[in-house]
């Protein structure tokens, strides 16, 4: 230890680092693992576990991720999910997984992921994507990339994202997740189709503009 470095400061800072480390993801798991219990009632941070004695290969197992999604909807994209509330033992683990389909110019619209970090890789189709980093110093900073086949690209945890289709042919990407459970909040359905609705004076004043520009954005979302 060097001379005038209390050895307790360094404990007090290895122990913030330990603190800053853990808290990036979901907590790390105290056994093997931990199959998700759909029998309990009870609300806690995470879900139940079922015996391990009782777990099975069919409770890591998930099918379906071949199959191409419905995108024949106002985004022309869809996401299929893959999370503990349909893959049990993913319970505790920290993390998770979505394919991405896009229709010719479609869009998965700005949203977040509150509780996670996510990493998306192309492999068909052309996009723009991008995220808009938090309020510091007011400035919003965009960043912004054209994406191939075989590109990869990440989205900090709880910023604001999104991917546009930018070709005439169909687009896949698959996304991992640092989370088992990381939430998404798409911010124009949240702002615009909350239930019940926000004050429609707030979002004018909000969003700068006429009160009717208000009025005919939650029509389209409700």
């Amino acid at each position: 230890m060097k001379k005038g470095v209390p050895t307790y400061l360094v404990t007090v800072l290895l122990f913030a680092l330990a603190c800053s480390l853990t808290s990036a993801s979901d907590p790390s798991p105290l056994q093997d693992f931990c199959v998700a219990s759909k029998d309990s009632n009870e609300f806690v941070n995470g879900k139940f576990c079922n015996d391990p004695m009782r777990a099975t290969a069919n409770d890591f197992f998930f099918s379906g991720l071949d199959k191409a999604g419905d995108t024949s909807n106002r985004q022309g994209s869809n996401v299929t999910a893959v999370n503990v509330d349909n893959l049990a033992g993913l319970n505790t683990l920290g993390i998770s997984v979505a394919r991405i389909d896009f229709a010719p110019y479609g869009l998965n619209p700005p949203h977040t992921h509150p509780r996670g970090t996510e990493v998306i890789v192309v492999l068909e189709g052309t996009l723009y994507v991008g995220f808009v980093t938090s309020n510091i110093d007011n400035r919003n900073r965009l960043f912004t990339k054209v994406l191939n086949k075989g590109d990869v690209f990440v989205f900090p945890v709880g910023l604001i994202h999104f991917q546009w289709n930018m070709g005439n042919t169909n687009a896949l990407v698959f996304a991992a997740l640092s989370s088992q459970n990381p939430g998404v909040i798409t911010i124009a359905n949240a702002v615009f189709g909350a239930n019940p609705p926000i004050n429609p004076d707030v979002l004018t004043k909000a969003f700068q503009v006429d009160k009717n520009v208000i009025n005919y954005l939650e029509q389209q979302f409700k």
